[in-house]
């Protein structure tokens, strides 16, 4: 929620005391190996220079073998990494 602009902190703090996540909740994951440039940007953490980039390292070397292999570009840091690795999957 810290994310979102213009939450302040007393709009999070009420949130939070009002509000959960299901202990069975699962996020909706994008395949990396299917995806299309539209849908990787149409996420949110995704910009479209990343998706491109996405697009082209799969046309240059393959599927990906693991959400791991991320790491090999550029455009992706440790903590870009950690923040998105949740929402993607090598499975369509």
């Amino acid at each position: 929620m810290q994310e979102v602009y213009g939450l302040d902190s007393a709009v999070i703090n009420e949130l939070n005391q009002h509000t959960f996540i299901s202990d069975n909740f699962n996020q909706i994951q994008i395949s990396i190996n299917s995806a299309s440039e539209k849908e990787l940007a149409a996420h949110p953490y995704i910009t479209y220079a990343l998706a491109k980039a996405i697009a082209t390292y799969r046309f240059q070397h393959g599927r990906f073998s693991s959400v791991e292999e991320l790491h090999k570009i550029a455009l992706v840091d440790e903590t870009f990494y950690t923040k998105i690795k949740p929402y993607l999957t090598l499975n369509p």
